[in-house]
């Protein structure tokens, strides 16, 4: 009897000691919950972020990105080059049809100053005539080079050539004999500032075609460059038509301020649009050189 007794008492010890650890394991658990509320309750997005399991770096996903990278600046170089008859991907060799009109601008450059300095009523519209034309050949062999796919490395070194040898000529040719009622320092000292910005623009990509790499990005032909071009082809077209006076039959069709006697006339607005010319030329030297100055004095 007293050996149940005990069994009894035992069996009631472990339950009592088995209810306490039940009630200890479901503190322990209560608590732990408290306190990871009690944290993410009062933590910072830093602290989630810094207690966040951190993404491995994949060794083959940056190798891949890094070659995706590479790919895309060696396909925008190439691209470039390719545009400029640089790479075989569109070059080709010999005389084609673009670089034949680029030569013929390059001949004209004599006949148009012997031109220029004859007498008679068709000089001055004669002169004119020369430089629109070759102007028109200048976007015509582009064109025609971009569509046929007949870019090529000779063609590429002379177009631009070409159109300063022009430029530069029916400058020269303007200041040696102005226009009717035109002052010669008024036309060359906008010509001298549009020819010296174009023989340092030269020699500042040259410099920079040697430095390679950002350098040579930051002197791109950027939208300020077109506009001194497009008001530089006004202005000596107007003046070289303008040479010996507005032509009669111009004039006539002429409103009445552009006339010969007109408030602005048609050689007061060569000459201003020359001045702008200049002006963008000295700017847009200015904005290539700023970027490049750093490379030079390194």
């Amino acid at each position: 009897m007293s050996g149940r007794k005990q069994t009894a008492a035992a069996s009631n010890n472990n339950n009592n000691n088995n209810n306490n650890n039940n009630n200890i394991f479901t503190l322990s658990r209560t608590r732990s919950k408290q306190l990871a509320s009690d944290v993410l309750a009062s933590a910072s997005e830093d602290t989630i972020r810094a207690l966040a399991p951190k993404k491995r770096n994949d060794p083959e996903q940056s190798k891949k990105k890094a070659l995706r990278a590479k790919k895309g600046n060696d396909d925008e170089e190439e691209d470039e080059a390719a545009r400029y008859g640089l790479t075989n991907k569109n070059s080709v060799t010999g005389l084609t049809i673009p670089t034949m009109l680029t030569l013929a601008r390059v001949a004209a450059i004599p006949v148009f100053a012997y031109v220029y300095y004859q007498t008679g009523k068709w000089t001055a519209p004669l002169c004119c005539f020369i430089f629109i034309l070759a102007a028109l050949t200048d976007w015509l062999d582009g064109y025609l080079a971009r569509k046929w796919n007949q870019s090529s490395a000779f063609g590429a070194f002379l177009d631009p050539v070409a159109d300063k040898l022009m430029v530069a000529c029916a400058l020269v040719l303007l200041c040696s004999l102005a226009p009717m009622n035109v002052a010669p320092y008024v036309l060359a000292v906008p010509s001298s500032i549009i020819i010296g910005r174009e023989i340092t623009m030269s020699a500042l990509r040259e410099w920079a075609s040697a430095k390679g790499g950002d350098a040579h990005k930051a002197v791109k032909v950027n939208n300020l460059g077109k506009w001194k071009t497009a008001t530089q082809m006004i202005a000596i077209s107007i003046l070289l038509l303008v040479r010996d006076g507005i032509p009669t039959q111009i004039n006539q069709i002429l409103p009445s301020v552009m006339r010969a006697d007109g408030l602005l006339s048609l050689i007061q607005i060569g000459v201003v649009t020359l001045w702008a010319s200049a002006a963008l030329a000295a700017l847009s030297l200015y904005v290539y050189m700023a970027p490049v100055l750093k490379y030079m004095l390194e």
